[in-house]
């Protein structure tokens, strides 16, 4: 097994952006078997330089402790904690997306077992903590408490990792299956759901 060496910073609180692709709590991001929850956060310019700045200072931090040297770094760290944002067509935007993660299971000391661990988001709009099963939907206004942590495996494999605790929602998109609005069928919302018969082909 690598030999990974970690490095944790200072927690904080990011700047208020926009939430794309939660899966936290109710929701898992599940890949190569780790499962984790995840949420991926657009910031305006200048909350977007913000966390650059969180990040590059972190990571010039991990270069010059004694636990990383000799280690070869890569060129583009970023990729670990942001990206550019892409449309549909693949063409980069002009922003970055910045991808909070962390662990959604843990092991219980006292009995060994795998346990599902519980992220606090608090919804400053209705003033009260979500349940677990209430997910953040895209385009929700959220802030989140994170830890930077520099994490080295190889000359390859190394970077900076913003690993979450706390999510605050200030304006709150609930993730849903669809919406009400049928008016691109010619009905309203007062109308009653059609069978296949009553619908023209």
């Amino acid at each position: 097994m690598a030999n990974i060496i970690s490095k944790s910073f200072n927690a904080g609180v990011s700047p208020k952006g926009k939430a794309m692709w939660a899966k936290i709590n109710s929701r898992i991001d599940e890949y190569e078997g780790k499962k984790k929850y995840s949420i991926d956060v657009i910031f305006d310019k200048g909350g977007e330089q913000k966390m650059l700045d969180v990040i590059n200072d972190a990571l010039d931090e991990a270069k010059n402790s004694p636990e990383y040297s000799g280690k070869v770094w890569r060129n583009d760290t970023d990729r670990l904690s942001y990206h550019p944002e892409t449309d549909k067509d693949g063409n980069e935007t002009g922003s970055l997306v910045f991808h909070f993660q962390t662990k959604a299971f843990m092991t219980d000391r006292e009995t060994g077992e795998e346990v599902q661990k519980i992220i606090p988001v608090f919804s400053n709009e209705e003033k009260r903590k979500l349940n677990k099963d209430e997910s953040i939907g895209n385009g929700s206004m959220v802030r989140v408490k994170f830890t930077p942590s520099a994490y080295w495996m190889n000359k390859s494999s190394n970077g900076i990792n913003l690993y979450l605790s706390k999510i605050v929602v200030d304006k709150w998109v609930k993730f849903g299956g669809g919406d009400d609005d049928f008016s691109e069928f010619g009905i309203g919302t007062d109308d009653a759901f059609l069978s296949d018969e009553d619908i023209p082909i």
